[in-house]
């Protein structure tokens, strides 16, 4: 009598996994609505917890040698420092790139000519000449570049602002974790942000390096090429290459268009044939073996992560997009229950995978 029982048991269960499905579903296209729709206070708070959880361990060993008020204080002159520093580099590329800009309209403008004459060679009537500047074709791109620029300060101010609370009450969080969620579940969040904060910093420091060598080698192969302004072209990928997959290809296209119209057809050939060998080389073997287990997700994974994130929340949203995906694999991989989701997005593999599993079966046990 007890198998029919456990049959009926077994049955109900595959029943109602449909509905279970439907139901995670269902939150998780919710999630994603209030994400977007919550964009100005969600945002900064990711970019906040992000960066606390990166600074977090610098803040706790500056504080066992200064007071609490001093680390915190060189935490944050730290990050002005590196916001600092990017912000340099666009201003030097903007510098080299200002009194190119005549020449550079003029030559666009008469390769314009040359395709329109080129086009109409074959029967094709078609303008390509661009219209006249009038006062309102200024002031919208004026206006949009205004409001792009009040958008970017709000943001840091909103991020500074959180980060600065964050960090204030870092100490407190373990305790309250553990308050808030019993039965271990608070210490294994508290060691999914652990691992968090320490594939980050991997990550970032890899990023770093790979990232200057990118920049080295772009204007170098540029200058030996004589393509104009390597030195841009070098700071361009240095900075294009913390975005992974689609950062390193967007680095190789401004070179190339610049060799194509002032240096030729052989030279636009090896600038793309070079950077591109370059960008291969550096994502598919120096960045693989250098990253090792700091973030695991996989090519495919990561670039549907930047364009997922950038969907939600923008162009902010891609920079983070990543970051964010190994953070939610980091999490999943803590449970039992979503264990298989960090697996699927490359996040553990398989031996990872049955050692975490085995592990919290010998805890569990343990704890019966």
């Amino acid at each position: 009598m007890a198998q029919p029982a456990e049959r009926r048991g077994s049955t109900a269960v595959t029943k109602t996994s449909p509905v279970n499905v439907s139901v995670v579903s269902i939150a998780v296209i919710l999630a994603i609505a209030a994400l977007q729709a919550s964009k100005p206070l969600t945002l900064p708070l990711a970019f906040a917890i992000l960066i606390a959880v990166l600074v977090s361990p610098l803040q706790q060993y500056l504080e066992r040698r200064f007071p609490r008020w001093l680390s915190l204080a060189l935490v944050l002159a730290l990050l002005v420092a590196v916001f600092g520093a990017f912000l340099g580099i666009i201003e030097i590329s903007l510098e080299l790139i200002e009194p190119k800009v005549p020449e550079y309209t003029e030559r666009g403008r008469e390769l314009l000519q040359a395709l329109q004459q080129w086009i109409n060679s074959y029967g094709f009537s078609i303008s390509l000449e661009p219209g006249s500047s009038g006062a309102g074709q200024v002031a919208r791109p004026t206006l949009r570049g205004l409001r792009t620029l009040l958008s970017v300060l709000s943001l840091v101010v909103l991020v500074t602002s959180m980060l600065l609370l964050l960090l204030m009450e870092v100490r407190q969080y373990p305790g309250r974790l553990k308050r808030a969620f019993p039965e271990g579940v608070g210490e294994k969040l508290i060691n999914a942000t652990s691992a968090i904060s320490y594939k980050l910093r991997q990550f970032l420091y890899v990023m770093a390096f790979t990232s200057l060598l990118t920049g080295l080698l772009t204007w170098g192969w540029c200058a030996i090429l004589g393509v104009e302004l390597s030195l841009v072209w070098g700071l361009l990928a240095f900075a294009l290459n913390f975005i992974p997959t689609i950062g390193s290809l967007i680095a190789v296209v401004p070179p190339t268009i610049i060799a194509l119209a002032f240096n030729g057809p052989s030279i636009a050939i090896a600038t793309l044939m070079g950077l591109a060998t370059m960008q291969a080389i550096m994502g598919n073997i120096v960045d693989p073996r250098l990253q090792g287990d700091s973030l695991q997700l996989s090519s495919f994974v990561a670039l549907v992560s930047i364009v997922f994130w950038g969907w939600v929340w923008g162009i902010p949203g891609a920079f983070i997009g990543v970051p964010m995906t190994a953070a939610i694999v980091v999490i999943c991989s803590q449970f039992k229950a979503t264990r298989g989701v960090a697996i699927l997005l490359g996040g553990i593999d398989g031996k990872e995978g049955s050692k975490q599993a085995s592990a919290q079966r010998e805890g569990e046990a343990s704890t019966s």
